[in-house]
């Protein structure tokens, strides 16, 4: 046992150093000035960065993304088809194997008194395959019913990474919700 934490605990320090070095230049690499024509559809607020036409605020980082038009459209859809209990809109923003999971009267049974709003996006980032991670924040009201077991409360603040897959079929990102339960911290609002 002794053997081990003479060089496990120096290899794992090496490791996690590296890793935060890597991304401190990826980030670099990664995240350059977006041209002002891809930001056409989004609004400055000092201090506040960019602002899609639902509201949900990008930090200065994920604003910077090049992707971003695409990743805004998609969150813009996504939010606003849960609000307007838009099924039809809200499938086009999720992978099939998601919307084959909740088909329309369980969706409408699960969203039926939720309404998302409070929504800001900190980081976009690369995953695997072209897909993006996307980390944001968020907060949820619905009926106490309808919070999630381990946060009984009519308001729920929700942090999230949401994986952005291609989807060929479709041509274009969709959200893979279906790798949540993994990827979702959540509590009730404060």
């Amino acid at each position: 046992m002794r053997s081990w934490l003479k060089w496990g605990i120096p290899l794992a320090i090496v490791v996690l150093l590296g890793a935060a070095g890597g991304g401190v230049l990826l980030s670099q690499y990664v995240y350059r000035d977006t041209p002002a024509d891809q930001l056409s559809n989004t609004t400055t607020e000092p201090g506040s960065g960019m602002t899609s036409t639902l509201g949900i605020v990008y930090t200065p980082d994920a604003a910077a993304h090049p992707d971003l038009p695409t990743v805004q459209d998609l969150l813009d859809n996504h939010f606003r088809s849960i609000n307007d209990k838009n099924y039809d809109r809200w499938k086009s923003t999720v992978v099939r194997s998601k919307w084959l999971e909740l088909p329309k009267d369980k969706w409408m049974a699960n969203y039926d008194t939720t309404r998302d709003f409070d929504w800001t996006v900190h980081r976009i980032d690369p995953g695997p395959d072209g897909s993006l991670l996307v980390m944001l924040t968020f907060r949820s009201n619905q009926a106490l019913e309808d919070a999630p077991a381990q946060a009984k409360s009519t308001c729920v603040t929700w942090n999230v990474v949401y994986p952005l897959v291609l989807d060929e079929m479709r041509q274009g990102l969709r959200l893979d919700t279906s790798k949540l339960p993994n990827s979702a911290l959540f509590k009730p609002c404060e």
